[in-house]
């Protein structure tokens, strides 16, 4: 592994785990003594070497379910409490989500004819699309559980709410704020060929979560993942 991919496998390391070990450290073990923080950061981060997502994934369930929702600092002036979402709403969410992934993708196939034609360019797929090729049932039916369960959750809670919510938008405007956490999402998967996919859905998923909030972004991100999987698989 050269220096640019050991950057880069860093880099996507840090971005999926500081964001929860943080929110972790401050909503619910800062108050603690400096032993137990130690042991938690101990744990987590040698966990997190191990597991990839999982560590954030069950991070960002205890934060669910014990943090977010429940205090003053998740009341949001936008006028939609993100924490909560309706069946209603999340059917007519997931019908969304389904005409939206079948647009962009039809977009994403003419960026790659347009860069394959005039460019020169041969698209490469997305290194966990090679993966569902070529691996057994087993380690398909492992994918599918990251892709479509894990990945959401995490990269939604990342993405959208600390980066998009808590981190870029006190501090300029939203769709200034939607675009570079969108970009951020887009740079996190790595693929040229699927540039346009990675930055609509970050962008969609901006819009979700603004009228619908987290679980309405969670429900999008699913739905698109869950497509691609099942074509896949």
């Amino acid at each position: 592994m050269d220096f640019f991919e050991s950057f880069i496998v860093l880099f996507t390391f840090l971005l999926l785990n500081v964001p929860v070990f943080i929110s972790l450290y401050r909503h619910i073990f800062g108050g603690t003594n400096i032993y137990i923080r130690c042991a938690f950061g101990i744990l987590y981060w040698s966990f997190a070497f191990v597991s990839h997502e999982l560590a954030p994934f069950l991070g960002i369930l205890i934060l669910l379910s014990r943090v977010h929702g429940k205090n003053d600092d998740d009341m949001q002036i936008r006028g939609v409490d993100i924490w909560n979402i309706g069946l209603k709403d999340s059917i007519v969410i997931a019908g969304w989500a389904l005409v939206f992934k079948i647009a962009i993708s039809q977009l994403n196939r003419l960026y790659v004819y347009v860069m394959d034609i005039y460019l020169g360019m041969q698209a490469e797929p997305q290194e966990i699309v090679k993966e569902f090729a070529v691996e057994d049932i087993y380690y398909k039916m492992l994918l599918f559980v990251l892709v479509v369960i894990l990945a959401p959750f995490v990269e939604e809670y990342i993405f959208r709410y600390y980066i998009y919510d808590k981190l870029l938008l006190p501090k300029m405007p939203a769709v200034a704020a939607a675009i570079i956490s969108s970009a951020l999402f887009t740079l996190l998967h790595l693929n040229v060929a699927g540039i346009p996919t990675f930055f609509g859905l970050g962008l969609y998923c901006t819009f979700v979560y603004e009228r619908k909030g987290f679980y309405g972004a969670v429900i999008t991100h699913l739905v698109s993942n869950l497509l691609t999987a099942a074509l896949l698989m």
